[in-house]
């Protein structure tokens, strides 16, 4: 009874100790160093910072299911390093770009003291949340140059505004990538369920694969006209070939049959042929 009542009253923060060095949890502060880095991984109640929190906690128990599946672990592996490479490409492209202005300013970064944003508390426990960790870092240090190199007129607002724009939503695209396809922040049972993903992995072969069936999957709400449209009918080669579908070819031969009584009528303009979209 005693241990109860001792464990109740310890803060919960010194409670999950335990738990988090089991688990390699690693807490790592994270300074913003600029208005536009802080505001977006605390507006919405530091809804991107949670997200972040919830990617790290999805990749953790993924990789931790299937430490005796290296092939289901490998393809795991290969498609985050892909979405991790085309992120680092992206900042790159700027950041070459930052680092040949930055000599042309009189002031060395060390010595360029902003406003004293409060830190982020991060958690990682694998290193593939570390790379990209190590991304938003980057990220981190590039929008502060980047106010630099505006406030010494060496770019303009608007120059200033674009790499400000393409370094935060790059992240924000491949955080929402890796959100959406492993569920991260699905906690319908109280935590985060790895097994729907990775049996989707093996079922569909690859991640790549399993992504192309979310990408064709019907609506959940079609429209009416899809329920009661049904199947077209075959058409002959040279009617495919012309793109017309069923309707329009029913149109042609209605037109032929009337041209003997109306020969007006059935000289009368007709729609050009148009292929169908493929819904996405």
């Amino acid at each position: 009874m005693a241990e109860n009542t001792s464990q109740r009253n310890t803060p919960r923060t010194q409670r999950n100790v335990g738990n988090n060095r089991a688990l390699g949890m690693v807490i790592t502060k994270l300074k913003p160093l600029s208005s536009v880095f802080y505001l977006h991984f605390h507006e919405k109640n530091r809804a991107r910072l949670r997200q972040f929190n919830a990617i790290s906690n999805a990749i953790y128990n993924i990789f931790r299911l299937v430490e005796s599946d290296p092939t289901t672990g490998t393809k795991v592996n290969k498609w985050l390093t892909g979405i991790y490479t085309e992120l680092s490409g992206n900042v790159n492209t700027y950041k070459v770009q930052i680092d040949k202005s930055l000599s042309k300013i009189p002031v060395q970064d060390s010595s360029f003291d902003g406003y004293n944003y409060e830190e982020f508390e991060i958690r990682w426990n694998h290193p593939l949340t570390y790379k990209l960790l190590d991304i938003i870092s980057t990220i981190n240090v590039m929008t502060r140059q980047a106010h630099q190199l505006w406030l010494f007129g060496e770019i303009t607002q608007q120059v200033h505004d674009r790499i400000i724009l393409q370094l935060l939503s790059s992240l924000q695209a491949a955080m929402d990538s890796i959100t959406k396809i492993l569920d991260a922040e699905n906690r319908a049972s109280g935590k985060y369920d790895a097994l729907p993903f990775i049996k989707n992995i093996k079922r569909f072969k690859s991640v790549e694969l399993y992504i192309a069936s979310l990408e064709t999957k019907v609506p959940d709400n079609p429209s009416s006209e899809a329920i009661t449209k049904g199947p077209e009918p075959e058409l002959p080669d040279d009617q495919m070939n012309s793109g017309v579908d069923a309707s329009k070819a029913a149109v042609k031969t209605e037109q032929t049959e009337t041209a003997s009584v109306n020969p007006e009528k059935a000289a009368g303009k007709t729609g050009p042929s148009v292929a169908p979209v493929p819904a996405q």
